[in-house]
């Protein structure tokens, strides 16, 4: 069920704008807005459509639960799979969470409910939970609506420590930490233990640009799916706008299946989201920096496997196409950093993953989770 072993594209519909297929998958409608709840709009990070869509499904009995991440209650560095079924348990979870998270974690929460739930997650966990519901018609059945966030990267939870540095507060005297929300795009901002509960700042743009992306993994790289493809519903910024002091904040839409235009539309029919239809330029416009990832993704392959380092396999996502769109320098440094990285990192020599080798580095004794042939996980791509 991994995300980084293989991602497969089904051939797409007549129905989807084709001029952004290639470099952002299967999107049916383009909108912008925001919650017209004004707590929901300011605390989410950009504008609070993902959490208002979860809450008309809550309050209007289509969904009895969310899963997605919420702060650890006893740890306010940690993440943590969290199935909210309140909108108090919804609101209070809102916001971008820089750090590891995993919702699918918990999906035995879904399979042990009786009714249909919402999942919320970066797109790679969507990835996992649609390859999870093609082998599982119950889960199937369970899964409501599946919405994705746009992601750049997981950082590493050093670059959390890194904004306490730079803000000089020390880890065990944190009370509670938002990455950004609470206006757009919102401060990071650390609550420290002390009878007056003192809190300080950092802008978006020291927190994600100057510290936070410097952390984020290797794979994230190597991933071609920043906006959820494989989502009902993918929600991010529209970047394009300028963000003016004391916005409340704005969201864009992406509608990619049938389902998430169908409730879509109830949730603004009900008032649960103001949007309006934006040209599918938008798009590009407000993410050039995933537009520009995209492109480079096949020259980062090209080189991992020039070096025999094992890469995951993907179908369907026009990965060539896009590296043609780079200038000849952008080429060549797409292949060539990538082969820098390796040397210095000594991937020269990687670890060959056969089945034996598996199963004693995970400790996994289920035969049927391994392909009985290790060649099979021996750079496949």
């Amino acid at each position: 069920m991994c995300p980084g072993i293989e991602i497969a594209h089904q051939p797409s519909h007549n129905k989807i704008i084709a001029e952004l297929n290639q470099s952002w998958g299967p999107v049916l409608e383009v909108w912008e807005g925001y919650a017209t709840d004004p707590e929901i709009r300011y605390k989410g990070s950009s504008g609070g459509a993902a959490t208002a869509l979860a809450l008309y499904c809550l309050e209007k009995k289509e969904a009895s639960s969310i899963l997605h991440i919420g702060t650890h209650p006893e740890s306010p560095l940690q993440n943590i799979a969290a199935f909210s079924k309140s909108r108090e348990e919804l609101v209070a979870r809102t916001g971008s969470r820089y750090s590891p998270a995993a919702p699918c974690e918990r999906i035995d929460w879904i399979r042990e409910t009786d009714d249909s739930c919402v999942f919320i997650g970066k797109p790679c966990d969507v990835v996992a939970l649609r390859k999870l519901q093609a082998q599982n018609e119950q889960l199937n059945n369970k899964i409501h609506l599946a919405i994705s966030i746009f992601c750049a990267g997981t950082p590493a939870t050093e670059g959390t420590y890194k904004i306490l540095s730079k803000l000089n507060i020390k880890a065990d005297t944190v009370d509670g930490l938002r990455y950004r929300g609470c206006g757009w795009p919102g401060m990071t901002s650390v609550t420290i233990k002390s009878t007056n509960n003192q809190t300080k700042q950092l802008s978006y743009e020291e927190s994600w640009n100057d510290i936070l992306s410097k952390y984020t993994q290797f794979r994230c790289r190597l991933c071609p799916d920043s906006t959820g493809e494989f989502a009902d519903i993918s929600c991010g910024d529209p970047w394009y706008r300028e963000v003016k002091p004391d916005d409340k904040g704005w969201s864009l839409v992406l509608v990619r299946t049938e389902r998430g235009r169908e409730i879509l539309q109830k949730a603004i029919k009900e008032g649960y989201l103001k949007l309006e239809r934006v040209d599918p330029v938008t798009v590009p416009q407000s993410q050039q920096a995933l537009l520009v990832r995209r492109r480079h993704l096949w020259g980062r392959l090209l080189a991992l496997r020039m070096m025999c380092v094992p890469i995951p396999k993907y179908t369907g996502f026009s990965l060539f196409k896009n590296w043609l769109e780079l200038s000849a320098i952008e080429k060549l440094r797409s292949y060539g950093s990538t082969i820098r990285r390796i040397i210095t990192r000594g991937w020269i020599r990687p670890l060959n993953p056969t089945c034996s080798n598996i199963q004693q580095q995970t400790n996994i004794n289920d035969n049927n989770l391994l392909n009985s042939k290790g060649s099979e996980f021996e750079c496949k791509a």
